[in-house]
């Protein structure tokens, strides 16, 4: 049966027809539904999302296939079968290069850092041009080559993986921040799409590399390497914090990369990202030459929960928040101004209901990619997501900085309309409710 709701809040209507075998059965999965968008929960409710979120560890989504409205969007997110991405030369081009430096011989190299199995592709003259990121050796993927992890899982699976987190779909995540990045218009995540690739440098578990055969590709992230030049912040904050404790940098650049970094502090918001550290977030500078920033490894981010309500433990805050850039208090870095003005005009001009409406509808379309995934996993991850830009919003109209943007308390936020908003009024559109802290684990 074709799924034709192109959104996910429409899509639990879709459910009762695949999983009920008579009318009552029928009656109550719909009476379900509406509970869902209405944001209201029973126990019965919150038992059958629970069971379901279960077996789509073990059963295949009951998603067949996808409409031809849905085929046509997602060619702008995921290559084809001719190794292409709709309306994108360059990226076009870029994946060509790969693709016959693989047929010359010349195979990508494993990265050693990390925790998953990714791969700087070549071109045919051994340039690194993307890093590829294969979806079955990720972190938690039964073919993740890194024995840190496979110990992890066999000695402490207790706290193996992030229970706010579908497991291995960092590929998609990769692939949808890159997609946030792109319509906020942020610029600072590397084009990252979706693309299949086979070569002997990968793992394969079953030893086809060496038996002659036919090498299986493997979906993944691909993300375009422009980052010549650039080093992680661990290695450059250090050294703008010394000299007395002044900022060595120019009031032009101070201004500059306080915009920067704001962005920063954007994205990893909205798509609420658990792994931002020092190290995976870059920057290119030059003294009164060049100064850029560009943030990587967004593979852990769009949870199904926020993860401060799933542990007590294990929580992933923001790193950037205890950074003096992320505080407008520093009166020598920020002289009281909380936000770049022309950025957070910009946002403010953007987030509009229908904006959302567009751009949920956008990562919906990406997250069908994968049909492994129960549909009502993704549809909380929207609802999170709606959430973070929800609270992004009432930060920056009440010119609170990122570092009291994250003290906001958490909600989930779903539609009130049917197809699209009916104005640009966000209490008609959506409906908030507070994130449950219950049942919180240890870890």
């Amino acid at each position: 049966m074709a799924v034709k709701a192109e959104n996910y809040d429409q899509q639990l209507e879709t459910i009762s027809p695949i999983i009920c075998t008579n009318s009552k059965q029928k009656a109550r999965i719909n009476d379900r539904s509406d509970l869902s968008r209405t944001g209201v929960t029973t126990k019965s409710e919150e038992n059958y999302v629970m069971m379901e979120s279960f077996q789509s560890a073990s059963q295949p989504s009951t998603v067949t296939h996808p409409d031809s409205t849905w085929q046509n969007k997602i060619k702008t997110f995921v290559a084809s079968s001719r190794q292409e991405i709709l309306n994108d030369d360059d990226f076009n081009q870029n994946l060509k290069r790969a693709l016959e430096a693989i047929n010359a011989g010349i195979q990508p190299v494993r990265i050693a850092e990390g925790s998953s199995g990714s791969y700087f592709v070549r071109d045919i003259n051994y340039q690194n041009i993307a890093i590829f990121k294969p979806k079955d050796e990720e972190p938690f993927a039964p073919q993740n080559p890194k024995w840190p992890k496979y110990f992890q899982r066999m000695l402490c699976f207790c706290c193996f993986g992030r229970a706010c987190l579908i497991p291995n779909n960092g590929y998609i995540s990769e692939t949808a921040a890159s997609l946030v990045d792109e319509k906020l218009q942020l610029h600072i995540v590397p084009k990252t799409r979706i693309v299949k690739l086979a070569s002997p440098a990968f793992y394969y578990k079953d030893k086809s590399r060496f038996n002659n055969k036919e090498l299986k590709g493997k979906d993944g992230s691909y993300q375009v390497l422009f980052l010549n030049g650039y080093v992680s912040a661990s290695d450059i904050i250090p050294r703008w914090k010394k000299r007395g404790g002044l900022c060595p940098l120019t009031a032009v650049e101070v201004e500059r990369f306080k915009y920067l970094f704001q962005k920063l502090c954007v994205l990893d918001y909205v798509i609420r990202n658990t792994d931002r550290h020092m190290g995976n977030w870059l920057i290119k500078y030059e003294p009164e030459k060049i100064l850029e920033l560009a943030a990587i490894d967004n593979g852990l981010a769009f949870p199904v929960k926020h993860p401060e309500t799933s542990s007590r433990l294990r929580q992933f805050p923001f790193a950037w928040a205890q950074l003096s850039w992320a505080n407008y208090s520093h009166k020598s870095l920020f002289d009281l101004q909380p936000w770049n003005e022309e950025l957070r005009t910009n946002l403010l001009q953007l987030l509009t209901p229908q904006f959302v409406q567009s751009l949920c509808d956008d990562i919906a379309t990406l997250f069908k990619y994968d049909r492994d995934v129960n549909r009502f996993l993704k549809y909380s991850q929207l609802r999170v997501f709606r959430g973070q830009i929800w609270n992004l919003r009432l930060a920056l109209i009440m010119r609170e900085s990122p570092a009291e943007m994250v003290k906001r308390p958490q909600v989930l936020v779903s539609r009130r309309y049917r197809h699209n908003p009916p104005d640009n009024d966000w209490n008609r559109a959506f409906r908030v409710k507070s994130a449950d802290f219950s049942k919180r684990a240890c870890c």
